[in-house]
């Protein structure tokens, strides 16, 4: 008989948050995992990749957001991957939907600071678009986690933790 290992508690409350969610949840994805998806294949990042392939994900991001994926796509070191980033941004552009005010139109709460200046646009797209999941690979941003979960209603995750939220649950019986 084969047992899986118990889940850590913040992996068994991010699977009971997601199962509070629509069909298509809405996320924000960040250009660090952007990057994993359209220049190195990460497997984290593969679930990422086919739930917008399928339709299963609602990724929404904003002309800033865009603009920076734009500029680190372009950073040298991609330049041996032969990265072609119009190519790479057409394929955003067709898995995303772009947002540049808050959904309802309302004034938005204040998210708190996030000590790199440069993430704080990741916070405000998921708070103005209503976001469920922001994923990241920053730590600026992973260190928010409780605090915005608790005072806005989204979770930030990274793309190994998203990706065992989408995992096919495992039978602690072994396979059926």
């Amino acid at each position: 008989m084969i047992f899986a290992p118990p889940m850590p508690a913040e992996l068994l409350r991010l699977q009971e948050y997601a199962r509070t969610l629509p069909a298509r949840a809405r996320c924000v994805i960040d250009s660090n995992v952007w990057i994993d998806i359209l220049v190195f294949d990460d497997q984290d990042s593969r679930a990422i990749r086919d739930a917008l392939l399928g339709g299963a994900l609602d990724a929404i991001i904003s002309t800033p957001c865009r603009d920076e994926l734009a500029h680190v796509l372009a950073y040298p070191q991609f330049a041996a991957r032969a990265v072609d980033i119009a190519q790479a941004l057409a394929w955003v552009d067709r898995h995303t939907r772009l947002l540049d005010a808050p959904a309802d139109g309302a004034a938005p709460r204040v998210l708190p600071q996030c000590r790199d200046p440069d993430d704080q646009k990741f916070l405000e797209l998921a708070r103005d678009g209503t976001a469920h999941w922001l994923i990241s690979k920053d730590k600026a941003l992973l260190r928010l986690k409780p605090r915005i979960a608790r005072d806005f209603g989204f979770q930030i995750v990274t793309a190994a933790t998203f990706s065992r939220l989408s995992a096919p649950p495992t039978s602690p019986h072994g396979p059926e």
